[in-house]
């Protein structure tokens, strides 16, 4: 059999991908942000690994057999500069849902030569995901990030919502894709339970007017609320089967205290 190819990725996704599929002695290097414990669930896994800043040059230093990247990533220049250094590009795409969330992992891991491991991982992931809505509460639900940014039909948390048995507010309304749900609205007509991702971390000023505003403070207070593990949310990847899981407990947890 031949050799795996050697494997970097250059951006937080990619890394999640990437350890999720690949066998250790592949990985030649992941991004700076993969050894960050507020925005990685890898970062002692990562920290066996070289860094990089997810640049050109660190293509040219490390020299993997395949780079994984953004899409969009490989424009012209980039293209002029790797020409004829035998590294290929692939770009990760980010998903609008789960079944491409697992696409991309099976996709992905055929590439790298571990088609079998990342098939059996993205079955385990489907499998997890599968029940999770059975003797959860039917209830109309509003993700909210603390600037107002929610996410309506086109995204993966949309997916997931639903696939939770949930109404989401954002998609019924008309939202599309991610963007800011009017507070108007959120205080008029309030959700059952509120999905929140985000409110964890510290914010800057500009991203966190939602959050700071006295009435949706108090409507917070007063009305159910789960919180997404906000590291298990940003990418979209197999890593969403956790997030939807804690979602779920978090609902039956309301449910066995009397909340709607």
């Amino acid at each position: 059999t031949s050799a795996l190819p050697r494997v970097m990725s250059t951006n937080l996704c990619a890394d999640l991908l990437l350890l999720a599929v690949a066998a250790p002695e592949q990985i030649v290097s992941l991004s700076a942000a993969s050894r960050d414990p507020a925005l990685s669930p890898v970062a002692a896994k990562a920290a066996a690994y070289p860094t990089n800043d997810g640049g050109v040059e660190d293509l040219l230093y490390r020299r993997p057999d395949v780079a994984l990247v953004y899409r969009g990533w490989s424009g012209g220049r980039f293209r002029h500069l790797l020409a004829g250094q035998d590294i290929e590009i692939l770009p990760v795409p980010y998903p609008t849902d789960w079944q491409d969330a697992l696409a991309t992992a099976r996709a992905v891991a055929a590439r790298i030569g571990r088609g079998e491991q990342g098939g059996a991982l993205a079955d385990a992931a489907e499998a997890r995901m599968r029940d999770l809505a059975d003797g959860l509460p039917l209830l109309r639900a509003l993700y909210l990030r603390p600037g107002g940014g929610s996410a309506g039909t086109g995204t993966y948390v949309d997916d997931v919502l639903t696939r939770l048995g949930l109404r989401n507010l954002a998609s019924e309304s008309g939202h599309s894709v991610w963007g800011a749900f009017p507070l108007e609205r959120i205080l008029l007509e309030p959700p059952d339970v509120f999905v929140l991702g985000y409110f964890e971390q510290p914010q800057p000023l500009s991203a966190s007017t939602y959050a700071r505003h006295p009435l949706l403070r108090r409507l917070l207070a007063s009305t159910p609320r789960v919180r997404v593990p906000s590291r298990l949310w940003g990418c979209g990847g197999l890593e969403l089967v956790g997030a939807a899981e804690a979602i779920a407990a978090q609902l039956r947890a309301l449910r066995s205290e009397g909340s709607p």
